[in-house]
């Protein structure tokens, strides 16, 4: 444990002030929970987390900066970040699409501290966990689970094929939904910023700083996006570069400033396509009513005891943990923005959807009835229903409100989520 804690912490001090939004390391501090009501314990966790930190997806920006480099006249920097990326891109060989040691650390402390937290829910009665078919959602998991090595009940692992992941990868599921991510509503508003006069002069500055020549004001761009990138990435590869003894800090080729505009650009995009954007019941959150609908239901089943288990744990996306906040009307996730220049004064990537960021549904019993807290990213939120013991919420009051939500959004239990999403408008 002292090595996981050790990790996280040099993380977070590292990323600080980075603003690598989606990407930011899981930001855990330590706060105080609100105490218990007479008489409950912890009874059943309802679980749904994101993958942990990560190497890129795909080869890309890394293969196509490094290309450049190979073939340009650099500045005496612009030598230093060719060496960094030639490095970054030998510690991201054979590890695309997978989660970096700092990410399998990240689950395993998260997992920790659930049991430890929440130890009166886990009897034994055994845990179901969902997965989607990207290997990052498997090995998160299973970081998540070494909390869980002395654990005596059953764990029983479930994946559905990715073409029916209703639950966990809605968001590849709907046409209407690809429509609107591919369309103009989005792409005016990132273009708005992607033209504005910074990011030009942003991206200048940088190609000033590494290349002797004068690149091509759409080459300039593309270096600033490519470099960013790898920026970003390189705060989730910190035991990795410890192990290879080798140190990259693709901060040195930006200013605060250029950080703050890149950042912001990216996000922009996040909002619209996964946050509240322009409407917090827009396409973008009610494609996520398959998997609010299944939180609501297992937890009716739980508490029912038709579902004897002590946990559901699901792993999943940055795609599936927002959208799901903004339906679930968490304040920090749900206020819209009319103006792209204005969002991020309500709305922080880095706060709502860190790698690693979670949505824990902690339901409480005293025997008789049931309370229900919710935690984003382990802090207590509130919810959209009324209470006289925040942040505890009365099961029946919290089922009741989301219910009605998704009716009038058009679902129900027992209906067809694949057709849902295929038909949602």
């Amino acid at each position: 444990m002292f090595k996981i804690v050790f990790f996280l912490l040099l993380s977070v001090t590292a990323v600080g002030q980075s603003y690598t939004g989606t990407k930011t390391p899981y930001p855990f501090k330590q706060g105080e929970y609100t105490p218990l009501p007479k008489g409950y314990t912890a009874a059943y966790v309802n679980y749904t987390g994101r993958h942990g930190a990560r190497f890129m997806t795909k080869a890309g920006s890394d293969v196509k900066l490094l290309a450049l480099f190979n073939k340009s006249q650099l500045t005496p920097l612009g030598d230093s970040v060719k060496v960094m990326t030639e490095a970054f891109l030998q510690i991201e060989k054979d590890n695309y699409e997978n989660i970096s040691l700092l990410g399998d650390a990240e689950q395993h402390a998260i997992g920790e501290r659930l049991r430890k937290r929440e130890a009166t829910a886990f009897k034994g009665r055994g845990v179901t966990i969902e997965v989607t078919h990207k290997k990052r959602t498997r090995q998160s998991a299973d970081g998540f689970l070494k909390a869980f090595a002395d654990y005596k009940g059953k764990q029983e692992f479930m994946m559905v094929q990715d073409t029916n992941e209703n639950v966990l990868r809605f968001y590849d599921l709907s046409p209407a939904y690809e429509a609107y991510k591919d369309g103009k509503v989005i792409a005016a508003r990132v273009d708005s910023l992607q033209q504005d006069p910074r990011s030009k002069e942003i991206a200048s500055r940088i190609s000033k700083r590494l290349f002797t020549e004068t690149l091509a004001e759409k080459d300039q761009a593309a270096v600033a996006a490519w470099l960013y990138d790898l920026y970003s990435i390189q705060f989730s590869l910190v035991i990795e570069m410890q192990q290879a003894k080798v140190y990259f800090d693709f901060g040195k080729a930006f200013t605060k400033e250029d950080l703050q505009w890149l950042d912001k650009i990216n996000s922009a995009a996040d909002f619209l396509e996964k946050g509240a954007g322009l409407d917090p019941l827009g396409i973008q959150s009610r494609i996520a009513a398959p998997l609010l609908l299944d939180l609501v239901t297992t937890t009716d089943a739980l508490t029912r005891g038709r579902l004897r288990k002590d946990a559901v744990l699901r792993f999943s996306h940055a795609e599936a943990i927002s959208p799901l906040a903004t339906l679930m009307g968490i304040p920090e996730a749900s206020v819209p923005s009319a103006s792209i220049y204005d969002f991020d004064k309500h709305w922080k990537a880095a706060n709502i959807i860190p790698l690693s960021a979670n949505i824990q549904w902690i339901i409480y019993g005293n025997g008789k009835k049931y309370l229900v807290k919710v935690l984003l990213n382990e802090r207590e939120v509130a919810l959209p229903v009324k209470t006289t013991n925040y942040p505890y919420y009365k099961w029946e009051d919290v089922k009741s409100y989301y219910l009605t939500k998704l009716k009038k959004i058009g679902v129900k239990p027992g209906d067809d989520m694949h057709k849902f999403l295929l038909n949602i408008k």
